[in-house]
C-alpha cells in the first residue's frame, strides 16, 4: 500500500493566517501595555499643563452700594405677611408656586414694617414732614406706615348676603350697611386734593393680565371682572386681599354688536321686567364682595327707560352701587339714578380706546384737567398689557401733580335726597324763610 502524503498550503492561506497571528499578538501585547499604564501610570504626568486665571482668587471687598435710604441693614426688622388665597374647592387656574428664585414675588408681599429711624436730614424736605420715594412721612409716622398696603374684609361679610330661589345675592344689612359702604375701598383725602379714579376691567378671562392688574397696579385701582370668569370668587378674593375694590361687569344690549356673540345672561330692552331681574340675581350670585356694577355694552338698553329703571331699582335697592362706563345715555343714567335713588358715577373718558401710548397719555392728560376743572374724573380702560404698564406709571407721578388717585367708590356717591320740612317748619311759596319776630 502506498503512503499518503499531505498536499503544502497555497501561499495565499499562509500568508493570511500568518498576518492574523501577528496581529493577535501585537494587539495582546499594546493592550498589556495599556492596562499597565491605566492601572500604575500617575495622571498628572501625562503631559504639560498651564493654568490660566480667568477670575480673581483673592478675596475682593464689593463696592458700596447707594441706597435712596440709608438705613442700616442689619438692624432694620423686615416682617412680611402674606395673606392665604386658598379656597374651598381648588383655585381654578391659578398657577401654584414656582421655584425659589431668591426674589419676593409682588403677590407674596402684602404688608411690610420697616422698623428703623430714618437719621435727621436724610430724605427730601417737605413742610409738612418728609418725602422718601414719593411717600410724604409725616411727624409721628413711619415710612412702613405710609406704603403699607392694607388688604380688605374678606368676602362674604356676615350680614350681606341673603338666600334666594338657591342663590347667594347681596343685600343691605340688618344694621343699614349698604354692600356699596362695607366692599369699598375706605378713602380720605384731608387735603381736598383734585382725584382721578381708574377702573380696569375685563379681568378674569385671561389668567396672566388679571395677576398683572392685581400685583401692579395700585390699589386705589379699582379692579371689574367678567362675570363668567373661570375661579371669579378666588380671583376677587385674591384682589381684595392686594387691596383693591372690585366690580362685576354686566352685560347689557348694545345695538350693533358686530361679529360678538351676545352673552347668555344679556339685560335686553324687548325683554319683560321679570325676566331682566332674574338674569339680573344670576349675575349677582356669581360671586360677592364686589361693591357694584358696571355695564358691559347697554347702548340699546340705556335708551330705554321702561327697561332700564327697574334693573337699576334692583341694583339699587341691594345696597350697590352702579359704574357708567361711559357706553351708556348720560342723560337717562343722570335722570333714573336720581329717580331709583342710586349711587351712580359715569366714566368721562375711556382711557384705551385707541391703544397706542400717545393716544392713552392723551386721554391722561384729559383725566388731570377735568380732575383740575371739576375736583373729579374717572377713566376706564381694560387690562391690555400697555393699559396696566401706563396706568402704573402715570399714577405714580399724581402727587407730584397735586392729583390724589381715590377708588371709584369714592366717586359714586348717592344722590342728593330731597329736604323733607319738619312740622316746626313754616311752609312758604318763598325759597327764603320768612323773617322771625324776636319777639315772638
Amino acid at each position: 500500500m502506498a503512503n499518503r502524503r499531505d498536499a503544502e498550503p497555497s501561499p495565499l492561506r499562509a500568508g493570511v493566517m500568518h498576518t492574523g497571528l501577528s496581529l493577535l499578538v501585537f494587539g495582546g501585547i499594546a493592550g498589556a501595555l495599556g492596562a499597565g499604564m491605566y492601572l500604575m501610570g500617575d495622571p498628572s504626568e501625562a503631559g504639560p499643563k498651564q493654568t490660566l486665571a480667568l477670575f480673581e482668587t483673592q478675596d475682593t471687598v464689593a463696592p458700596p452700594l447707594k441706597t435712596r435710604l440709608k438705613t442700616d441693614i442689619a438692624t432694620a426688622n423686615l416682617s412680611v405677611e402674606t395673606p392665604d388665597y386658598s379656597e374651598e374647592g381648588g383655585s381654578g387656574d391659578l398657577p401654584e408656586s414656582g421655584p425659589n428664585l431668591g426674589i419676593d414675588a409682588p403677590e407674596e408681599t402684602r404688608t411690610a414694617h420697616l422698623e428703623a429711624d430714618l437719621p435727621a436730614g436724610q430724605g427730601d424736605a417737605d413742610e409738612a414732614g418728609v418725602r422718601i420715594n414719593g411717600k410724604l412721612v409725616k411727624p409721628g409716622e413711619s415710612y412702613g406706615e405710609v406704603t403699607r398696603i392694607v388688604s380688605l374684609e374678606r368676602a362674604p361679610i356676615a350680614g350681606m348676603t341673603e338666600r334666594l330661589n338657591g342663590m347667594t345675592l347681596p343685600r343691605i344689612s340688618p344694621d343699614g350697611i349698604a354692600p356699596a359702604d362695607a366692599y369699598a375701598r375706605p378713602f380720605i383725602n384731608p387735603g381736598d386734593k383734585p382725584v382721578v379714579a381708574i377702573v380696569v376691567g375685563g379681568l378674569g378671562i385671561n389668567a396672566t393680565h388679571t395677576r398683572s392688574a392685581i400685583d401692579e397696579l395700585p390699589p386705589e385701582v379699582t379692579l371689574s371682572f367678567a362675570p363668567d370668569a373661570t375661579s371669579l370668587q378666588t380671583w376677587i378674593n385674591r384682589a381684595r386681599a392686594a387691596g383693591h375694590e372690585v366690580l362685576i361687569e354686566t352685560p347689557m344690549e348694545a345695538y350693533d354688536y358686530g361679529r360678538m356673540k351676545m352673552h347668555p345672561l344679556t339685560l335686553l330692552a324687548s325683554e319683560d321686567e321679570a325676566r331682566n331681574r332674574a338674569r339680573l340675581d344670576r349675575i349677582l350670585s356669581r360671586s360677592t364682595g364686589y361693591f357694584g356694577l358696571i355695564n358691559s355694552q347697554g347702548s340699546k338698553i340705556g335708551d330705554d327707560d321702561a327697561a332700564m329703571k327697574p334693573v337699576l331699582q334692583a341694583v339699587s335697592d341691594r345696597g350697590l352701587a352702579f359704574i357708567d362706563d361711559g357706553g351708556l345715555n348720560a342723560a337717562h343714567m343722570k335722570q333714573l339714578s336720581g329717580e331709583t335713588g342710586l349711587r351712580y358715577v359715569r366714566a368721562d373718558s375711556a382711557i384705551d380706546a385707541k391703544l397706542s401710548a400717545e393716544e392713552i397719555s392723551s386721554e391722561f392728560m384729559e383725566l388731570e384737567s377735568q380732575a383740575l376743572k371739576n375736583g373729579a374724573a374717572l377713566g376706564s380702560g381694560f387690562a391690555f398689557p400697555i393699559t396696566i404698564e401706563m396706568v402704573k406709571t402715570w399714577t405714580a407721578g399724581l402727587d407730584q401733580k397735586g392729583i390724589v388717585l381715590a377708588p371709584v367708590s369714592a366717586l359714586a356717591a348717592a344722590p342728593p335726597q330731597p329736604e323733607i320740612p319738619s312740622e316746626d317748619s313754616v311752609r312758604t311759596g318763598s325759597l327764603e324763610l320768612p323773617p322771625v319776630n324776636p319777639h315772638g
